[in-house]
C-alpha cells in the first residue's frame, strides 16, 4: 500500500473539491481497474472530511497534523475495503475507519501505559458515561454508578481507570502552562550542562596557553584575572607585581596574544565559544 498520500501538506495545492455520487462511482470503477490517478483522486476528494473529523480530536494528546495523518489512513484503509455494490458513499463507509484509527493512534500514542484495543473501547464507554453523568448531575459519577449505567464490572472498570491514568513530562508546555521544568528547577544548583561547558573552556584554553612561554602565560593570567575572576588588571598593577614596567607588560601581552592569533589555536577556540 502507498502511504505518501498520508502527508496531507504534499495536496495543500492540489484540488480537493468534493466528488458528486455519479463521478464517484466512476472514480471508483476505474480504480477497481488499476487506476492509480483515481484512487488519488478519491483520497484527495476526501481529505476535506478527515480534518473536519480530526478536529473533533483536538487537545487529547496528539497535535492536529498526526491525528490528520492517522485519519488520511483509515480513509486509505477504508478505500481498499469498500464495496460501490453497497450503493452508499465512500465518506460515509470511510468514517467509521478515519474515527477508528485516530481513536486508535490517542490510545496507543498517548499514554505510557498502552491499553489493548478492546480495554481501550471500555475506556471510551467509561468516559462517555462520565461526560453524561457530569452534565446530568453536575458531579462526577462513582465507580459503582458507572458500572450500573454501563453494565460493566465494577473491579474492571476500577483496573481499566487506573491504567489509563495521564503523564506528563516535565518537559511538556502549552500557552497556559510553562512547563513543571521551569516551576520545580532549583535556582539554587549549578546547572551540570553549564559546568560541563566551563570545564571543557578551562581545557581548551589551558591547552591554548601552552604555546606561551612561562612569562607569558604569567603576564595574561595576572591582568585577566584568569582563575580569580573579576575585572581586568590595569598594566601598571601588573607590572608592579611583576616587577616589570607598563610599557614591558604591554609588549609581552601583545607578544602572547600574536601566538594566540595563529590560525591552528583561533580554530580550536572558535569553536569552543561557538558551541
Amino acid at each position: 500500500m502507498d502511504f505518501s498520500i498520508i502527508n496531507h501538506e504534499i495536496y495543500a495545492d492540489t484540488p480537493t473539491t468534493p466528488l458528486s455520487a455519479s463521478e464517484e462511482r466512476e472514480m471508483m470503477r476505474r480504480f477497481q481497474k488499476g487506476d492509480m490517478d483515481a484512487r488519488r483522486r478519491l483520497i484527495e476528494s476526501n481529505l476535506r472530511f478527515v480534518i473536519k473529523m480530526a478536529l473533533n480530536y483536538r487537545n487529547k494528546g496528539l497535535s492536529l497534523a498526526d491525528l490528520i495523518q492517522e485519519g488520511n489512513l483509515g480513509l486509505i484503509e477504508a478505500l481498499e475495503k469498500f464495496d460501490p455494490s453497497k450503493k452508499c458513499r465512500l465518506i460515509t463507509y470511510a468514517s467509521w475507519w478515519i474515527r477508528l484509527f485516530i481513536q486508535r493512534a490517542l490510545e496507543q500514542k498517548t499514554h505510557q501505559i498502552n491499553l489493548p484495543i478492546n480495554k481501550g473501547e471500555i475506556l471510551r464507554k467509561i468516559r462517555y458515561c462520565e461526560e453524561m453523568f457530569l452534565k446530568t448531575h453536575g458531579r462526577n459519577p462513582t465507580v459503582q454508578e458507572i458500572s450500573d449505567e454501563t453494565g460493566l464490572d465494577a473491579d474492571k472498570i476500577e483496573e481499566i481507570m487506573n491504567n489509563a491514568l495521564s503523564f506528563q513530562t516535565l518537559h511538556a508546555c502549552d500557552e497556559d502552562h510553562p512547563g513543571w521544568e521551569s516551576i520545580l528547577v532549583d535556582e539554587q544548583s549549578h546547572n551540570p550542562r553549564e559546568t560541563l561547558c566551563d570545564q571543557e573552556a578551562w581545557r581548551r584554553l589551558c591547552t591554548a596557553m601552552e604555546v606561551l612561554n612561562h612569562r607569558e602565560r604569567e603576564v595574561l593570567i595576572r591582568r585577566y584575572r584568569i582563575f580569580e575572576g573579576g575585572k581586568r588588571l590595569s598594566l601598571r598593577k601588573v607590572g608592579q607585581s611583576m616587577g616589570l614596567s607598563a610599557e614591558g607588560v604591554r609588549r609581552i601581552e601583545e607578544q602572547a596574544m600574536i601566538k594566540l592569533r595563529r590560525p591552528n589555536i583561533r580554530r580550536r577556540m572558535a569553536s569552543l565559544f561557538a558551541a
